[in-house]
């Protein structure tokens, strides 16, 4: 029997204004987030994604979606090309066999022009918080199913789209998806570190890092230390590690997202500070549920290797977890990094409906799904990416 839309629906900026000014938890949390986006627009708080927000209630969820065209410059988080061309070609260097290199790089400029052509950036991301690892709160597949109907009904030429999704942390999920007949395409591999157990404090490297941050001379700032003269140097060092020396394709986080996000408590957010009161580093924590992810780290890359700013500032990440109780969530790069201090790999996926879509789009998708299950994620495990 089909389900109304009574059971999930989509919010206008009124309503979302008024949970906004509620304090209902998790669903004022969203509210939070998403108002000053829709209302100033999204470039103001990240540079580089091009977007339409809305928010959608499912029963006690409060999911953000991102609805797209064809923005096929726009960053990963809400491109799909952005993920499986343009990141892919980025990512070639660390394929160490020259003859795998080209392959590659050959089979993504063949399937580039076809992925256009079925408007794979012609989607709607649910619950896309538009950070690199969205983190998901508990969803019945009732409201599942509602939300799927809603969107499929209000957007019928967009592929639905969850992303983020893993086995650690989204296993009930993932099923649900898949028995209502999505796809799963892979994206990346993540590294995860058990707070609740936390025998990686114990590892050689996580107490070289300890000693390291007690020998630096780095003084902590916590987040009620930081404030209004610290958020455009909290943008700057950001860029410089995530935008410079990683890709452009990272969400490009402003001044203005940075305090919206610091204001509210939306991430929570560490500095260390050099004996001149300079802020040198930074991470933000985005806290959800049970889990905990670090969207935001940056720290002054001019200065030298030695200095560890890196690890130091992972370490208070894996600190924080620690004390907390919590699963760290800690995306995916640095694998011999993370893996040398004990973190758990698991592989991520996006979940795809596309069975209202064109009989050419539908083909590309699953073209897509079948070819990176069947070879993306080997080579995702054997290089690490």
């Amino acid at each position: 029997m089909p389900l109304t839309k009574t059971v999930v629906k989509e919010l206008d900026l009124t309503e979302i204004t008024a949970l906004a000014a509620t304090k209902k938890g998790e669903r004022n949390k969203a509210a939070d987030y998403m108002l000053p986006l829709m209302q100033n627009g999204v470039k103001l708080f990240i540079r580089n994604v091009r977007t339409e927000l809305r928010l959608l209630q499912a029963g006690q969820a409060w999911l953000p979606l991102t609805v797209n065209e064809q923005e096929y410059d726009n960053s990963y988080v809400c491109s799909p090309y952005g993920t499986y061309v343009k990141y892919a070609e980025e990512e070639l260097y660390l394929l160490e066999n020259p003859l795998l290199r080209f392959l590659c790089g050959s089979l993504l400029k063949a399937i580039a022009p076809l992925l256009r052509w079925a408007q794979i950036d012609r989607n709607v991301h649910v619950n896309n918080w538009l950070l690199s690892t969205n983190l998901y709160t508990e969803i019945s597949s009732y409201e599942l199913e509602g939300a799927t109907q809603t969107l499929t009904a209000s957007y019928p030429k967009h592929a639905i789209i969850y992303r983020s999704l893993n086995r650690r942390t989204n296993e009930k999920l993932l099923a649900q998806l898949l028995q209502q007949g999505y796809v799963l395409v892979p994206s990346r591999q993540v590294y995860f570190f058990n707070g609740a157990d936390p025998l990686y404090l114990k590892k050689k490297n996580t107490k070289w890092d300890r000693k390291l941050l007690a020998q630096s001379g780095y003084r902590i700032v916590p987040h009620a230390e930081l404030g209004e003269p610290d958020y455009e140097r909290i943008a700057e060092l950001y860029d410089l590690l995530y935008v410079g020396k990683y890709s452009a394709l990272n969400p490009q986080f402003t001044a203005e997202y940075i305090r919206h996000c610091h204001q509210k408590g939306l991430l929570e957010m560490t500095g260390l500070r050099d004996e001149k009161g300079v802020l040198q580093g930074v991470m933000g924590c985005f806290i959800h549920g049970e889990v905990i992810s670090v969207p935001l780290v940056g720290y002054n890359t001019a200065l030298p290797q030695h200095n560890g700013l890196y690890r130091i500032l992972m370490h208070l990440a894996m600190q924080a977890a620690a004390d907390r109780g919590q699963l760290l969530h800690l995306s995916s790069g640095a694998a011999n990094f993370k893996r040398i201090r004990g973190a758990e790999a698991e592989m991520e996926y996006s979940a795809v409906y596309i069975r209202h879509l064109s009989a050419g789009r539908r083909a590309v998708w699953s073209g897509l799904s079948k070819l990176l299950l069947a070879a993306g994620v080997p080579l995702m495990r054997k290089y690490k990416l």
